[in-house]
């Protein structure tokens, strides 16, 4: 390998490096235009993952407690019988979608993540309240951890009202 062959990937590798160590970030996509109502009591929608599970304790740490999603929609049965797996007591306000894209976990227990969209939506109204996306290196990935969790959390935590 010539010296300028040499010194390109060099500079390739600190680059590539350099991407990766990138401390992640929440953004807001849909903010509500009425603060967030109620008990701080939301359901949970999809697989309980190790992402959504790092997003709970986030979101714990302002009080928020969860239940599994249930859909709404109900089947008339004869007679009033309620179904097999339906619930009757889930009467959560609101849930919370959320879909990861992982890339990588990292050593600290973090994730590398590729995307992630975390939706609050009114169960009632079927209306997207407020969407927040990040990208980037997470929590507990040292060196250069991001706060994507926390960063969703406090915007969830800011649009409920108090």
């Amino acid at each position: 390998m010539s010296v300028g062959k040499r010194e390109m990937a060099v500079i390739s590798c600190v680059f590539l490096f350099a991407a990766c160590a990138i401390p992640g970030k929440a953004t807001v996509e849909v903010a509500p235009a009425v603060k967030l109502t109620g008990p701080k009591v939301v359901a949970i929608m999809g697989t309980r993952n190790d992402v959504v599970i790092a997003l709970e304790d986030a979101l714990a740490e302002h009080g928020f407690t969860f239940k599994h999603y249930q859909n709404r929609d109900r089947v008339t049965a004869p007679a009033g019988q309620v179904k097999a797996g339906e619930s009757v007591t889930d009467n959560t306000k609101y849930a919370i979608e959320v879909v990861p894209d992982i890339f990588d976990r990292c050593m600290g227990g973090g994730f590398q993540l590729k995307s992630l969209r975390v939706s609050v939506v009114d169960r009632g109204s079927n209306e997207l309240m407020l969407r927040s996306t990040a990208k980037g290196r997470t929590e507990k990935c040292p060196p250069t951890s991001g706060s994507i969790f926390h960063d969703i959390a406090n915007v969830i935590n800011a649009a409920w009202q108090n």
